[in-house]
């Protein structure tokens, strides 16, 4: 059981500090299904942040905040998995050897940055009282780029030049459809 626990820690901080070598080697030994629990978990901390900030601002009530973390763990487990989706079937194009499980598990590993990040800054957030979306949040999802970078080039064969647009408009659109909810 220990060892279970270590391997899970040091999947999430390899996929921050070292993803390539987490995405060639991690991988293999994790299951699928371990990416979308990461990347729910990043977003419903996420959107707790973002709810808790509009809280304290006066914007929204605390009905609005256990309908945040609901809909950031949807987020995560539905929405990331979709785009991962759409970026594996148009890498089909390339000639993409990986498979569609592989896809998803790293896009969805790629938030484990989110996940830190997320947990650093609800503690600010409970403990301190401090207004965490933007400081924490938005950086752990800026985070995962570089990830979501090394994912999409192991997909292309390394083909840099196809990896950072894809990766740039993805992102973009997380962070849009980020903004457009906290605005509901």
């Amino acid at each position: 059981m220990n060892e279970a626990k270590t391997s899970i820690i040091n999947t999430i901080f390899s996929m921050m500090i070292n993803p390539s070598k987490a995405i060639k080697e991690t991988l293999k030994k994790t299951k699928w299904y371990f990416g979308l629990i990461i990347s729910g978990l990043a977003f419903a901390m996420f959107f707790l942040q973002t709810a808790l900030d509009l809280l304290r601002t006066g914007q929204k009530g605390m009905d609005f905040v256990y309908f945040s973390v609901g809909i950031g763990a949807i987020y995560g487990v539905i929405v990331i998995p979709l785009i991962s989706i759409i970026v594996w079937l148009l890498l089909k194009f390339t000639k993409s050897d990986k498979s569609i499980t592989w896809t998803i598990s790293s896009f969805c590993l790629s938030y484990s940055g989110a996940l830190i990040y997320g947990t650093i800054g609800l503690i600010f957030s409970l403990f301190f009282s401090w207004k965490t979306a933007i400081a924490f949040g938005v950086t752990g999802v800026l985070w995962a780029i570089g990830p979501m970078i090394i994912t999409v080039r192991e997909m292309t064969n390394s083909k840099i030049v196809i990896s950072v647009p894809i990766v740039t408009v993805f992102s973009g659109l997380v962070l849009v459809s980020w903004a457009f909810f906290s605005n509901l």
